[in-house]
C-alpha cells in the first residue's frame, strides 16, 4: 500500500503514516547534519595558529598578508597575531617583544606558527623547531638555512624584490629617457639580505641598457640628500625599496608615509617602487611591484595543508608569484608618463589606481 500526503474534503492536508515516517527520518538527518557541523566547528576551534609579524600592525604590507590569513582561516582555527615592531623599536625593546612571544608560544603550543619577514624567522624559527612546532614563513628574503639548523622542519614563501624586471619595464615606459637609475633602500636587515642573496652583493649593473646603482641609506638626512642629488647626478629615475628604519634627531621613528611623501615631493626625477604600498598620489608613480596579498595567499595554502595533517617537511617552500604593473593616475599625470601601447599589446595587464 502506498501512503501519501493528501488533502481532505475540508481542505486540510491529512498526513499519511509513510509521510510521518519520512518526516521523522528527515528530522533525524537534519539533527545528525547539525551534529557534524558542530563537531567540525569544535575541531576547528581546537586548531590554533599564531602569526608573528616582524613589523607593526598598521604597516600596509602587514595589513595585506594578515587580512588574507584572517579571511582564509576564519572558522578553521583560532588565530592570534603578534607584532615585533622591528623597524620602529630599539633593539632592546624589540628583543623584549621576542621574549614575550616565546612565552606565549610555549604556553599555547599552536598547531602552526606563521612568521612574517626575516626578523621574525631569525628570532623565532629555531625556537619553534626545537619544540617541534610547524613553522610557515612568508616575506623572507634570506636563505632559511641561515636562520634554522633543520630547514626540513619549516616551509613557506620566499620574497624576491623584482629589481631587474622593474628596470626593464621602466625602460619600456620611459624609452630613451631612461639611461641611469638609482635604487634606494634603507640599510636594514631585509635590504642587506636581499642584496646578498638575490643580487650577489652587486650594487651596480646594467639592465636593458640602463645603468643601475643600488644605494643603502642609514638615516633620513642622508636619504634626503641622496634624493635631491639624484637628478643633478644624471639619474633618470629613482626606484624605492624599503624606507622604514629612519629616526629623527630625537630618536623617534619617522613614519614611512612621511618618508615617501617627502621623497615624492622633492625628487627632481620620477619615483618608481618595488612594493604596492608605495604606489599612489604623493607617493611613487608606479612599478612592477610585489604585494603582501600574494604572499599571504601562498602562505595560507601551506598553513591549510598542515592543519589538514600534512607535514612541513613534505611541503616545499615556494617563491612568491610574479609582480604586477601598478601605477598611480595622479602621479602619471604629474610626470607626463604614459603606458606604451606596445606593453599592452604584449599581453601585460597594467592596473592604474586613482
Amino acid at each position: 500500500m502506498c501512503y501519501t500526503e493528501r488533502m481532505g474534503k475540508d481542505g486540510a492536508y491529512r498526513i499519511s503514516f509513510l509521510t510521518k515516517v519520512r518526516r521523522i527520518f528527515a528530522a533525524l538527518v537534519a539533527a545528525f547534519s547539525l551534529f557534524v557541523v558542530l563537531l567540525a566547528d569544535a575541531q576547528a576551534a581546537d586548531k590554533t595558529v599564531v602569526v608573528v609579524n616582524s613589523y607593526n600592525r598598521d604597516f600596509k604590507w602587514v595589513e595585506e598578508h594578515n587580512g588574507v590569513l584572517k579571511r582564509g582561516l576564519s572558522g578553521k582555527a583560532d588565530l592570534f597575531f603578534h607584532y615585533l615592531d622591528f623597524k620602529r623599536l630599539s633593539s632592546e625593546d624589540c628583543n623584549k617583544n621576542v621574549e614575550s612571544v616565546k612565552v606565549i608560544i610555549e604556553e599555547q603550543r599552536p598547531d602552526v606558527v606563521v612568521v612574517t619577514d626575516d626578523f621574525a624567522l631569525k628570532s623565532l624559527g629555531q625556537f619553534c623547531v626545537d619544540r617541534n612546532l610547524p613553522v610557515v614563513f612568508l616575506g623572507v628574503n634570506g636563505n632559511a638555512r641561515g636562520y634554522v639548523d633543520n630547514i626540513r622542519k619549516i616551509t613557506g614563501v620566499f620574497e624576491r624584490p623584482l629589481v631587474k624586471p622593474s628596470i626593464a619595464y621602466i625602460k619600456e615606459i620611459m624609452g630613451s629617457e631612461a639611461e641611469k637609475c638609482l635604487v634606494l633602500m634603507d640599510d636594514s636587515l631585509s635590504s642587506n639580505v636581499f642584496i646578498h642573496e638575490s643580487m650577489g652583493d652587486c650594487f651596480s649593473f646594467y639592465v636593458s641598457g640602463v645603468h643601475t646603482d643600488i644605494v643603502l641609506i642609514k638615516n633620513f638626512a642622508e636619504w634626503q640628500q641622496t634624493v635631491q642629488q639624484a637628478g643633478p647626478k644624471g639619474y633618470s629615475c629613482i626606484v624605492l625599496g624599503a624606507y622604514h628604519i629612519f629616526r629623527d634627531d630625537g630618536g623617534s621613528h619617522i613614519p614611512c608615509k612621511e618618508v615617501i611623501r617627502w621623497t615624492s615631493r622633492h625628487s627632481q626625477v620620477p619615483v618608481f617602487a618595488l612594493w604596492s604600498f608605495s604606489i599612489g598620489g604623493e607617493k611613487a608613480v608606479g612599478g612592477y611591484v610585489l604585494s603582501g596579498i600574494d604572499q599571504g595567499r601562498e602562505a595560507l595554502k601551506i598553513v591549510l595543508k598542515i592543519l589538514a595533517g600534512e607535514k612541513p617537511e613534505n611541503i616545499s617552500p615556494v617563491i612568491g608569484k610574479n609582480g604586477q604593473l601598478l601605477f598611480s593616475a595622479p602621479e602619471m599625470e604629474r610626470w607626463g608618463i604614459k603606458i606604451p601601447e606596445a606593453l599592452s599589446a604584449k599581453g601585460f595587464h597594467v592596473r592604474i589606481v586613482r
